[in-house]
């Protein structure tokens, strides 16, 4: 059983129909990737839980215009010609707590699947637009009193130093969604921040 998040229920046509849509990051937890990175002093991201463990966990549709490729490299390089920013209205966030990161990769990745699982990771949504949109969800430290907008403000810009994990999915269309979305990411070495930066920016702009 994956660990999901029951996004959005769908308005269709003149009639009012229930749909839920689920996200995964697959039966093994192979799209928590993102969450096992380290930065470049061989710090892992999820060593900057405090204590108590808390941690929020924030879920975005970004709008893309148009329809790039979902690789890292195609996604920097066309949100560098168009607006590929979150839409205000549909940014949700939820509290989860995990275990403080200890024993090996597969150790850490079992545990963070088993906190998503706990937490009933479930955080409704607003309708997903009628577009291709990408689905995001962030890992961070702050609460989600930082993260979410205050009354007609912009969405703020996540702390990069408060920063414990991302992943994203495909480019999607929830409109012909017919199976639960896939969220992952792209990355062949353990210090990956970067990434992690690149995949939490407010526009999906490359990052030093």
């Amino acid at each position: 059983m994956s660990a999901r998040l029951v996004l959005l229920a769908l308005v269709l046509g003149g009639c009012v129909e229930t749909r839920s849509v689920a996200i995964t990051f697959g039966s093994d937890g192979e799209g928590l990737d993102g969450f096992m990175c380290k930065d470049a002093s061989g710090q892992l991201l999820m060593s900057r839980l405090p204590a108590s463990g808390t941690a929020s966990l924030v879920v975005d549709f970004i709008r893309l215009e148009g329809v790039p490729g979902c690789r890292t490299g195609q996604l920097v390089k066309w949100c560098a010609t168009h607006a590929c920013v979150p839409i205000q209205s549909t940014r949700s966030c939820l509290e989860v707590k995990f275990d403080a990161p200890t024993g090996s990769r597969e150790e850490l990745r079992a545990s963070l699947l088993a906190a998503l699982r706990a937490s009933g990771a479930k955080q409704a949504l607003a309708d997903a637009p009628d577009e291709f949109v990408l689905v995001r969800v962030v890992g961070t430290t702050q609460g989600c009193d930082a993260v979410l907008p205050a009354g007609s403000n912009a969405l703020p810009d996540f702390d990069q130093a408060s920063l414990l994990g991302c992943a994203y999915s495909c480019p999607v269309l929830f409109d012909k969604v017919e199976q639960d979305v896939y969220l992952g990411f792209e990355t062949l070495t353990v210090q990956c921040e970067q990434g992690v930066r690149i995949c939490s920016d407010g526009q999906l702009q490359w990052q030093p």
